[in-house]
């Protein structure tokens, strides 16, 4: 069971949603950022004043579960790049190897592949798609037939970097330019981005 002042941490940083960002700028809001190659990078930035964390103490904590999720796969897969508590501000940055690593650390629904991909691993198909171009929407039958598009399946309001153009989303994801999305704060279940 994860030590409970690491998951109020979690807890407490996943929450923010402010203003956009792209890759490259400073990040001034949670953001997941996928390179092409799959490679995943939090970075998660929130108010924190909790008088009784000391930032060393808290670092520890999160490289244990770290060392932790990494050696119960036997690989090294995740990563606690910086920390930083300052004037009231959390700033974290980690790298995951896959969106699996990402998920399974985070223990959120996340995905990162082909629509092929996705179908065979049972999400659903019968959605609407609007088109970032025109506003047009596209079905199910439209939807599998874009088996070898990049998608990514996401269940919670951060801030998304895309490594290439956003083509179509789901209803309940909110465009913010050409390759940042960010999933409604207010939405349910998975939200859909696929790219150009």
């Amino acid at each position: 069971m994860k030590n409970r002042f690491f998951s109020a941490f979690c807890l407490v940083l996943m929450c923010l949603a402010i203003a956009g960002c792209s890759q490259g700028e400073d990040i001034n809001e949670t953001t997941v950022s996928i390179d092409n190659k799959g490679v995943i990078t939090h970075s998660i930035i929130e108010s924190f004043d909790k008088d009784y964390y000391n930032e060393d103490e808290l670092r520890g904590i999160i490289s244990d579960e770290v060392e932790s999720y990494c050696r119960d796969r036997d690989k090294d897969c995740a990563k606690l790049e910086s920390l930083e508590i300052k004037d009231g501000m959390a700033s974290a940055r980690m790298r995951f190897a896959t969106y699996s690593d990402y998920a399974g650390f985070n223990d959120v629904d996340f995905f990162y592949g082909t629509v092929e991909e996705a179908m065979e691993h049972d999400y659903p198909t019968d959605v609407t798609l609007k088109s970032r171009d025109d506003n047009s929407t596209i079905g199910r039958f439209e939807f599998e037939s874009l088996k070898s598009s990049r998608i990514i399946i996401v269940s919670e309001p951060v801030v998304i970097h895309t490594p290439r153009k956003i083509a179509y989303t789901t209803a309940n994801i909110d465009l913010i330019d050409d390759n940042n999305a960010r999933m409604a704060s207010d939405s349910v279940g998975v939200g859909y981005i696929v790219l150009k």
